[in-house]
């Protein structure tokens, strides 16, 4: 005979299904009673807020700040010519990109043996690492006292000499000035060495879960490459973040690079022939080889009114040519095309 549930009972079984003291058909199986009371929890603090620690942000900069990138990217240039002119070999600097990770993540990530310049950039706020690679370090000093910097050195166990570490700190004084350079159009920036360590963790530029800028650039001098890292707090740059979120304008104006001024200057300090040549005259060399002493080679040209001035071997300028005192000058009426022509 079947058993029919009374209305208090009907009553009694819908009111603890709906404060889920009584199991629903969904979970065929009758789960454990610690089980359903951690679910009761969990379900009760989903919504609930957690806790979350600004200090250990990982986003990226990339992207958010392009002006950063522009000036990073920039300080590469720089770097390039400071390599060719400092160690005199050509070299290659590239910006690999950036990234922000907390000062634990940086200094674990360091490509050791290397050598570690702890640095200021003045106003900005905290203490900015440079880091060379350690082979990449020796081919520089090898460079700069005469070497031929095409040996590979072995580096492991090896520690720099008090000789090799102040020309390091030098060296890294002139990247400070490149970066100066790069930082100008957004404020004026004053870098200075601090010193130079070998252990990462004496450096003590930030806390262990401080957020920090890491820069990537892969130098090669062929056949030796070698990784160079930048860092700087991001709180370094809080002040200027509005501005370097909107971009940064760096001028590709020649005056605006230290190498191109350089070579502009040498290119225009180099001496040319040149010739003002009253007339030319067609002669075929049976004619030339029959010149005697004293032969007379009839001229064109009336006098020096019309003088050609050649510029090694092109016709520029036809001018006029005069002689006072000893003097001799030319002035420029009209500029020519070069022409072939036998003189």
């Amino acid at each position: 005979m079947a058993q029919i549930l009374s209305q208090d009972e009907i009553d009694a079984l819908l009111n603890g299904v709906a404060n889920h003291q009584v199991a629903t058909s969904e979970s065929n199986t009758a789960a454990p009673e610690g089980e359903r009371v951690q679910k009761r929890d969990q379900a009760a603090g989903a919504n609930e807020p957690r806790p979350y620690d600004f200090t250990c942000s990982d986003t990226s900069t990339r992207g958010r700040l392009p002006g950063l990138e522009v000036i990073l990217n920039d300080f590469a240039r720089r770097l390039q010519s400071m390599f060719a002119t400092e160690l005199g070999k050509s070299v290659d600097a590239s910006f690999e990109g950036m990234e922000v990770v907390t000062y634990e993540n940086l200094i674990q990530s360091f490509p050791l043996p290397a050598s570690l310049h702890a640095v200021r950039l003045e106003p900005l706020r905290g203490i900015g690492i440079i880091v060379i690679e350690a082979r990449l370090a020796f081919a520089m000093i090898e460079l700069f006292f005469g070497g031929s910097g095409q040996k590979a050195m072995k580096v492991e166990g090896r520690d720099f000499t008090p000789i090799e570490n102040r020309f390091l700190g030098k060296f890294v004084e002139k990247m400070l000035r490149g970066m100066e350079e790069s930082w100008q159009s957004v404020v004026q920036l004053q870098g200075r060495h601090l010193r130079t360590e070998l252990n990462p963790y004496l450096l003590n530029a930030a806390g262990t879960g401080d957020p920090m800028i890491l820069a990537t650039y892969r130098v090669n001098m062929s056949p030796i490459n070698g990784t160079m890292l930048f860092s700087l707090p991001l709180s370094a740059i809080e002040e200027f973040r509005d501005l370097l979120k909107s971009g940064v304008a760096i001028g590709d104006d020649p005056d605006n690079i230290g190498l191109f001024r350089r070579v502009l200057q040498q290119i225009l300090e180099i001496e040319v022939e040149t010739q003002a040549v009253v007339d030319v005259v067609e002669m075929s060399l049976g004619e030339i080889m029959g010149i005697r002493p004293g032969d007379v080679i009839q001229l064109n040209s009336p006098g020096l009114e019309n003088v050609e001035l050649w510029i090694e071997g092109k016709r520029k300028f036809i001018g006029k040519a005069a002689q006072r005192n000893g003097n001799k000058v030319f002035v420029a009426k009209v500029k020519l095309e070069p022409r072939a022509a036998v003189r």
